[in-house]
């Protein structure tokens, strides 16, 4: 039996039993139910004997889920130490001379005013391949034309009247009058266009820690949602967005590696682009980083362009011919992710009412170093705030995400940055008329936002906005489920088709009630409690532990734990021989305190090098009824009522 067959049966056995458990719970929870100040529990439910063998009495959202994720916090523990800020991008004071917008081409008025009469010489280029470009024609542009783009790159040396000089190299949008007479076949589809921009490297934490004004941007202004269970499915950017584009895997396709004799151009995947265009969407591809791009760093490329508009060309002659010219990370007075953004910019306004797949990939200012993203927040907010006061979005989906968190940072040694290596950001924004007419399927969205998803979600959620195949419930058996369909609660990474090693789902493990931690935990518990009613302790009672019902704590995936990193040159075969020390450990503990007999469910962080407990109060839940127990300051402090205990 081959190692990949055991590991299937092993995970097939334990979503049997994982099932099992959890028809159990549902069964005997439907003896559970609630009253207006709490849950009534049946006497022959909350016996201990009973209690200690079933889990049916969860207090949060995911009550039954078997992936549960870890909760982690941005701004928590020794983050800062693998965190600081940066000095913002300083490119040259002098503006730009030329201006490429709206599919034209001319010299600004402030470079006219500053310098007196100029003359450029244009010399337009595209690409031969994916590794070469071809100079095309050269036109010559003068103070007073205005020029239609011939392509979307230009190279320009401008020489002025008061003999300075201005050399860069742009990229903008040529208007295709072919593209405005697409007309999209609207009869199945859900009427959305795409735009998706992501970033190298960044976890969900970090993506929250460097590009904030972004963020609360798109949480806030564009009522973004973000998946919080989102999980990788291999090592790297193309095991990130091949899943995502195609659906399959990189050893499910034709080979296309460079170092293979026999190999296939990337042209041979079934992109999803692919899917769009044919239903009459203009496509769009940008990513910079040429060198460590995701189809031509181990790949061959794409031997055709692979979508209406490829940024490709631009950055492999800008990084060659003209990044060192200009200050670092600028082209002329822009920051080249300004630059990037503009470029996304100007597909909206030029294909302004035409259906839209847009996808911008930026790796500069992330994948080396995480800080260096901040430099680019700014130029974020400003295409999502102007795309969206122009009403340029009315119809978009906004995804924002990044394909993995760091893999070789200071931060990735300890647990947190493994499980942050695993769980990368990825944000939807709909507009507004989609939640309505479209009402079950973004119901089914707001479902899944908590539940264990992946790259391969990615793909029928795409196809589901071209051909809508209908809500309901997602198939288990299926690797990849839209997320326009509710994701069963009882996926598991291996249904989902993610390595153990890669699995950021945590295990609970049960523990003694007597064991002296479960004690210690409990107890600190009670008194955190009696915290709580400390000021009003003329009419609530002090409370003492009783005993403990029932204790367990969450663990990481042991090959997790075990992963170092990927030993072979795809990045497919995993070295197992790590040893990552657990900092932080979850417990959860169900405990009665007296008088009263309170039943408490509990989640409580334990510190392990600092020895501490963190508890925060939204993970105290009653479990049981507390009736009439706490009258005397129901009314004057309500949201004491499920802790205190009268005297009378």
């Amino acid at each position: 039996m081959n190692l990949f067959s055991f590991k299937m049966r092993q995970g097939t056995k334990r979503l049997l039993l994982v099932i099992g458990f959890v028809l159990t719970g549902i069964y005997i929870g439907i003896s559970v139910s609630k009253s207006n100040i709490g849950i009534s529990v049946s006497k022959s439910i909350v016996s201990p004997t009973t209690m200690a063998s079933t889990s049916s009495i969860q207090n949060h959202k995911k009550r039954y889920q078997v992936c549960v994720q870890p909760k982690l916090n941005p701004f928590e523990g020794d983050y800062a130490k693998h965190f600081h800020s940066v000095d913002p991008v300083k490119c040259s004071e002098d503006p730009d001379w030329m201006s490429v917008s709206n599919g034209t081409v001319f010299i600004t008025s402030e470079a006219k005013k500053k310098h007196g009469s100029i003359s450029c010489k244009l010399t337009y280029f595209d690409r031969i391949d994916d590794f070469q470009n071809k100079d095309l024609d050269t036109v010559t542009l003068t103070d007073s034309s205005v020029l239609t783009l011939k392509s979307d790159f230009v190279k320009v040396h401008c020489t002025a009247k008061d003999k300075n000089v201005y050399e860069n190299v742009h990229v903008g949008v040529r208007n295709v009058p072919e593209y405005h007479k697409k007309t999209a076949n609207l009869s199945f589809s859900l009427g959305l266009d795409v735009l998706m921009i992501g970033f190298d490297s960044l976890s969900h934490m970090t993506y929250i820690r460097k590009l904030k004004k972004t963020y609360q941007y798109f949480t806030e202004n564009l009522k973004g949602t973000t998946l919080n269970g989102y999980n990788i499915v291999g090592d790297g950017t193309p095991q990130a967005l091949i899943p995502i584009f195609t659906g399959k895997t990189e050893l499910e396709l034709p080979r296309t590696l460079k170092r293979l004799a026999k190999k296939d151009f990337v042209d041979i995947y079934p992109m999803v682009w692919k899917d769009f265009q044919k239903n009459g969407y203009v496509t769009a591809w940008g990513e910079d980083s040429p060198d460590i791009g995701t189809f031509t760093y181990r790949m061959v490329g794409f031997k055709d362009n692979p979508t209406d508009h490829y940024m490709r060309p631009f950055y492999v002659t800008a990084e060659k011919q003209y990044y060192g010219k200009h200050k670092k990370l600028c082209l002329g007075s822009k920051r080249r992710s300004q630059v990037f953004m503009q470029w996304i910019r100007d597909i909206y306004t030029t294909y302004d009412k035409v259906p839209k797949f847009v996808f911008g990939f930026n790796n500069e200012v992330s994948h080396d170093d995480n800080n260096m993203v901040e430099t680019a927040d700014e130029d974020l907010f400003n295409l999502l705030k102007f795309l969206n006061d122009g009403k340029y979005l009315r119809n978009t989906l906004v995804i924002l995400m990044s394909d993995h968190g760091a893999r070789f940072s200071s931060l990735r040694s300890s647990l947190q940055g493994k499980q942050e290596e695993r769980l990368p950001f990825f944000g939807f924004s709909f507009p507004e008329w989609f939640k309505t007419k479209h009402s079950s399927a973004y119901r089914n969205f707001k479902l899944n936002v908590d539940r264990l998803t992946c790259p391969f979600d990615l793909h029928p959620t795409f196809l589901d906005i071209l051909n809508f195949k209908g809500v309901g419930k997602g198939d288990i058996n299926n690797r990849g489920i839209s997320l326009f369909k509710e994701i069963p609660k009882t996926r598991t990474c291996v249904s989902a088709g993610i390595e153990t090693h890669w699995c950021a789902c945590l295990n609970w493990e049960s523990l003694n009630n007597d064991d002296q931690a479960v004690l210690k935990i409990s107890n600190y518990v009670v008194s955190e409690i009696n915290k709580l009613t400390e000021p009003h302790r003329k009419l609530c009672q002090k409370l003492t532990l009783r005993n403990v019902l029932r204790a367990q704590k969450l663990l990481p995936e042991t090959d997790m734990l075990l992963f170092k990193q990927t030993n072979d040159a795809d990045g497919f075969r995993a070295d197992l021989s790590d040893n990552t020390a657990v900092v932080h450990i979850v417990y959860q503990v169900w405990i009665y305190t007296t008088p009263g007999d309170g039943l408490f469910e509990v989640t409580v962080n334990h510190n392990m090098q600092a020895n501490i407990f963190i508890l925060d109060e939204s993970s105290i839940s009653r479990v049981n009824k507390y009736g009439n127990a706490p009258k005397c300051i129901e009314k004057e402090h309500e949201e004491l009522r499920k802790y205190c205990y009268c005297y009378k």
